[in-house]
């Protein structure tokens, strides 16, 4: 299953891009539990559920994003953790999705499901 972001290795993405980075333990575990969450919520999904899973499946989406962005960029602030930088991204996650959509986003998309993340 590689046709989600969840799915890609981690670690094998990385060095693609740049062999010299090195990926913290905490953010490989971190990745891989969203990976197993996200797998086993595609797994039960029918015409009953996807209305609730979708949003749990763009959240996760938007997790592993940060993720990868806070690999490549350096951790969230100079001095921090792996595990400092998977809280803020616990905490911000909603907030960093939303600002994708922010600008020019009429009334009516305010009830589209992209808005629904949770």
């Amino acid at each position: 299953m590689d046709a989600f972001l969840w799915n890609i290795q981690l670690k094998e993405y990385v060095a693609t891009v740049d062999q010299t980075i090195k990926i913290d333990q905490e953010f490989i575990d971190y990745y891989q539990d969203l990976s197993e969450e996200a797998n086993r919520l595609v797994e039960k999904i029918n015409a009953e559920t996807l209305a609730l899973t979708l949003p749990k499946l763009m959240a996760i989406d938007e997790k592993c994003t940060l993720v990868i962005f806070y690999i490549f960029n350096g951790y969230a602030l100079e001095n921090d953790t792996a595990i400092d930088t998977i809280r803020l991204i616990e905490k911000d996650y909603k907030k960093t999705h939303r600002e994708k959509y922010i600008f020019d986003m009429p009334e009516y998309e305010t009830w589209s499901i992209s808005q629904r993340i949770i």
